[in-house]
């Protein structure tokens, strides 16, 4: 049998066919990436489109521009779950870490301590509690 050096299809049909199926996978994945990344959504999906938002009269958040309505809701949950359960580790190192997160150290600090008198374990108070005191030697605000 001869041997055919020249088996399989010619280069001048192969080279754009794998040059097409490149283009058309790296267009795919720009247009994953886009739609991933892309300003009007998340990996997680788009984002819901954003409500007219309901001013109330008086209240003491439009007067002092008091923290956003989702961050009053949770700093408000976490206080009546407090009152609830004085000894609630979970809750008192949630509403720690949003102090920790605002700067309010002096007010995160005693928080901290009592979720580790409830639980000396909470390694997450733990860690709230050293990152506070470093944060009030540095003298952050």
């Amino acid at each position: 049998m001869p041997s055919d050096a020249s088996a399989g299809l010619p280069a001048r049909i192969y080279v754009p066919i794998v040059v097409l199926i490149a283009a058309v996978f790296l267009c795919t994945m720009a247009y994953l990436v886009m739609v991933g990344f892309g300003v009007a959504g998340s990996v997680f999906g788009k984002s819901a489109p954003p409500q007219a938002s309901t001013a109330r009269q008086g209240s003491q958040a439009d007067v002092e521009g008091g923290p956003p309505a989702p961050v009053a809701a949770a700093l408000q949950t976490l206080r009546r779950r407090i009152a609830a359960h004085p000894n609630d580790d979970v809750a008192l190192t949630q509403l720690a870490d949003m102090y920790l997160a605002a700067n309010r150290f002096e007010e995160a600090i005693p928080l901290y301590q009592r979720a580790l008198r409830a639980n000396p374990h909470n390694v997450a108070a733990q860690t709230g509690l050293e990152q506070a005191r470093q944060a009030l030697r540095e003298g952050n605000p």
